[in-house]
């Protein structure tokens, strides 16, 4: 199917789910089709947010008939796509640019979330699997700064913070690695002039702390950090679009596909994806930091957007 065809579905998918009342799920599920030609195999890597992807799309593929193994932190994307080729998953949570990056091996700074998208399609084309339509929301590195901080120096984005360095330098705090790193302080001094920066390495997770704390002026954060939830943070602009895109797709056999009907399974799949905004991606992210499970998160999102309930009768 073509992917103007899968988006006419969803837009249509969509409006039924907003004209439906409260779901019956017991009953709505035992109305689909069940048995062992309905059965998949999906594959996360162990991070949370991919945790509560798939469980978002194990349980609205379960509403519509499909049995799901869920198969978590298989581990990263070169992983999964491995497990993928010998036929240990028939799908997996991933995130384009890195699929584009570290799978296929190909540049990623530049390039728009469309272009990432249509790159990481035709990849994949060439060796029989497919691609969901994306989410809106994308999981990437950014540089963020305390809203104080942006608001008193003027930023807006990355080349703003590169004019504040090159007059009184910057303190940049992020994970160990990103100082080496072309989609990290080597590209932010090779694109956007970012030279007279102060580093200071810090643990993933706890960068924000150190914005808190006054000890660094700018962090690399990720676009869906749970801390972003309540506020007080900026993220800066890319205009340059030096971390690239990463929307998330689930990539999938097609071999797999013509075997469980998969206008079906892609229609539910893409309709999940059409729901997750950043803001309802990083609020998820949240609840799990705080302690809920990752399955429950899944459920009580999926119930509120109206997607416990099959999309067909």
């Amino acid at each position: 199917m073509s992917r103007a065809s899968r988006s006419a579905l969803v837009l249509a998918a969509l409006a039924l789910v907003a004209a439906c009342g409260e779901p019956n799920t017991e009953r709505d599920a035992s109305q689909q089709p069940q048995g062992a030609s309905l059965r998949v195999t999906i594959g996360t890597q162990a991070f949370p947010e991919a945790l509560v992807l798939g469980e978002l799309w194990r349980q609205a593929l379960a509403v519509n008939g499909y049995t799901v193994d869920l198969r978590k932190a298989v581990g990263p994307a070169e992983d999964l796509d491995q497990a993928l080729r010998d036929g240990d998953i028939d799908g997996y949570v991933a995130y384009t640019g890195t699929v584009l990056s570290i799978v296929a091996g190909q540049e990623v700074s530049g390039l728009d979330p469309e272009q990432t998208y249509d790159a990481v399609e035709d990849y994949y084309d060439d060796q029989d699997m497919e691609v969901s339509e994306p989410t809106p929301f994308e999981n990437k590195d950014a540089i963020a700064v305390a809203d104080a901080f942006a608001e008193d120096n003027g930023l807006t984005s990355i080349a703003d913070l590169a004019d504040l360095a090159a007059g009184d330098g910057v303190r940049l705090g992020a994970r160990p690695e990103f100082e080496d790193l072309y989609l990290g302080l080597e590209g932010l001094r090779e694109v956007y002039g970012l030279d007279d920066v102060e580093f200071t390495p810090v643990e993933l997770g706890e960068q924000y702390a150190l914005l808190d704390d006054g000890e660094v002026d700018a962090v690399d954060a990720f676009t869906t950090d749970p801390q972003l939830r309540g506020g007080g943070f900026t993220l800066l602009e890319d205009p340059e679009l030096l971390f690239g895109s990463q929307n998330v797709v689930m990539v999938v056999d097609e071999g797999k596909l013509d075997s469980i009907d998969s206008d079906a399974f892609m229609d539910v799949i893409d309709t999940v994806n059409a729901q997750l905004t950043e803001d309802a991606m990083v609020d998820m992210n949240a609840e799990v930091t705080d302690g809920r499970g990752e399955a429950d998160v899944a459920r009580s999102f999926l119930r509120r957007v109206g997607l416990m309930t099959p999309l067909r009768g």
